[in-house]
C-alpha cells in the first residue's frame, strides 16, 4: 500500500473497543499489500504486517461523509460486527483522499471455492461444509437484524462470504452503504443477488437480504454462479432457473453434481433447503420468511445444535 503514503501524512489508526492487538498506520503501509479485488464500496487488499500478522484492508472508494459523520456510522458498524458469523472490523482510517477499514484476515471466500479454484478446491464443499456455511451466515443475519427493524446487510453475496480453513463462515460489508448515505445512487449493488423490490442501495430492507440470502443458499445448493456474481454478464438468474428445472427436469438435475454423492444420505436435506432458498426469493417481500425463521429451518432441517 505504500503508493498512497503521501496522503497518510500525521494522521494514525483508529481502533474499534473489541481490538486487542495494537500496530500503527506506518506498519499498515510498509506492509506486503496484495489485491485482492475490487467491489461495491472499494478495493480489498491482504496485507502482511512485518511482525507476520495479516489483515484484511477495504479502501474505500466515492465516501464523502465528513471525519465526525464517518466516525459515528463506525462505532455503529463495529457493534453490528460483534457477532461471531460477522468480521470484526478492528480499525479505521480517516482523511479527505483516503479511508480504510481493517478486519481480520480469512484465507478463502465462498465464490472462489465454488467458481475459481477447480475441481479439486470445491470438492472440500461437502454436504456438511455447504450447510454449516449456511447456517452461519444464516445466523449473523439474523443477529443484525435482531438490531433493529431499519437494520440489514445489504450487500449478501457469495464473494462477501469469507471462510476460516475449518471453513466457519464470517459475512463481511454488512452495512457499509449506510458510509455512503446520501450519495447511494452512486452505488451498483449486484443484480444477480438483488432482489425485485431494489433499484438502489436505499431501497435495501431486512426482506430483500432474505432474497439476496435465498439465492446464496440456491448458490450453494447448484454450484451455479449468480448473475454477474463471476464477471460481467457471467452467471445465470438463479432463482428462474430453479424454477424452470423444477418444472422440465428431474429435481437431481438442479443439485450441484460434486455433492450427488452426499444425495443418498442427505436427499431429504437437500430438498427441503432448496424449498426453503425458493421461499427466500419469492418476488413479494411480504412472503419471504424472517431470518428467524429461515435460521431455525436450517438448525431443523440439518440437526445443528446451536
Amino acid at each position: 500500500m505504500a503508493q498512497s503514503q503521501t496522503t497518510f501524512v500525521n494522521k494514525k489508526l483508529e481502533f474499534s473497543d473489541n481490538t486487542k492487538e495494537k500496530y500503527d498506520l506506518v506498519d499498515l503501509l510498509r506492509s506486503e499489500a496484495e489485491l485482492m479485488g475490487k467491489g461495491t464500496f472499494g478495493s480489498s487488499y491482504k496485507a502482511e504486517l512485518e511482525n507476520g500478522n495479516i489483515v484484511f484492508v477495504k479502501r474505500l472508494k466515492d465516501c464523502c461523509l465528513v471525519q465526525e459523520d464517518f466516525s459515528k456510522k463506525i462505532q455503529e458498524l463495529a457493534k453490528l460486527s460483534d457477532h461471531h458469523s460477522l468480521l470484526p472490523l478492528r480499525a479505521y482510517y480517516y482523511s479527505k483522499d483516503e479511508k480504510l477499514l481493517v478486519f481480520d484476515y480469512m484465507p478463502m471466500s465462498l465464490a472462489s471455492l465454488l467458481h475459481k479454484n477447480g475441481v479439486a478446491k470445491k470438492s472440500q464443499l461437502t454436504w456438511e461444509v455447504r450447510t454449516k456455511i449456511a447456517y452461519g451466515v444464516a445466523r449473523g443475519l439474523e443477529f443484525l437484524h435482531s438490531q433493529g427493524p431499519g437494520i440489514c446487510h445489504g450487500n449478501i453475496r457469495s464473494s462477501n462470504v469469507l471462510l476460516t480453513n475449518s471453513f466457519d463462515a464470517h459475512l463481511s460489508d454488512q452495512g457499509l452503504f449506510g458510509l455512503f448515505m446520501p450519495n447511494t445512487m452512486l452505488i451498483v449493488l449486484n443484480v444477480g443477488y438483488q432482489a425485485p423490490e431494489v433499484g438502489y442501495a436505499y431501497d435495501v430492507s431486512q426482506k430483500s437480504d432474505v432474497y439476496s440470502f435465498g439465492v446464496l443458499l440456491l448458490e450453494l445448493l447448484t454450484g451455479k454462479a449468480p448473475l454477474d456474481a463471476v464477471g460481467k454478464h457471467k452467471g445465470i438468474d438463479l432463482p428462474s432457473w430453479v424454477r424452470i428445472m423444477f418444472q422440465e427436469r428431474p429435481i437431481m438435475d438442479v443439485f450441484d453434481k460434486s455433492m450427488l454423492e452426499n444425495y443418498k444420505n442427505f436427499g431429504d436435506q437437500t430438498v427441503q433447503l432448496l424449498q426453503l432458498a425458493i421461499c427466500c426469493t419469492f418476488k413479494n417481500p411480504n412472503k419471504r420468511p424472517s431470518m428467524v425463521a429461515v435460521t431455525d429451518q436450517i438448525k431443523r432441517t440439518c440437526s445443528f445444535k446451536s
